[in-house]
């Protein structure tokens, strides 16, 4: 009979879940007409080319690095090698 009397609507766990649903549904049918309003006022989209954004180039900042001569003579030959690289 416990269970039984759950179910009836006069009972405190029917009564908060109605006020939940309707709380919910109030959220719902307002953002539908906020977003139906917003609709109609937005103007006309023209068929205007996107422009594309170049992407930015990364840079690496080497600060106070200090290269070896080693180092250095390897960067010389790969830049004198052209294109046999």
């Amino acid at each position: 009979m416990k269970q039984l009397r759950k179910e009836h609507p006069d009972h405190w766990d029917q009564i908060m879940m109605k006020k939940r649903l309707g709380k919910r549904a109030e959220d719902y049918w307002a953002r539908e007409r906020f977003l139906t309003r917003l609709e109609a006022e937005a103007p006309e989209e023209e068929n205007t080319p996107v422009k594309k954004k170049k992407p930015r180039m990364r840079t690496t900042k080497l600060g106070k690095y200090e290269f070896t001569d080693a180092q250095l003579e390897i960067a010389y030959r790969s830049l004198n090698a052209g294109g046999s690289v």
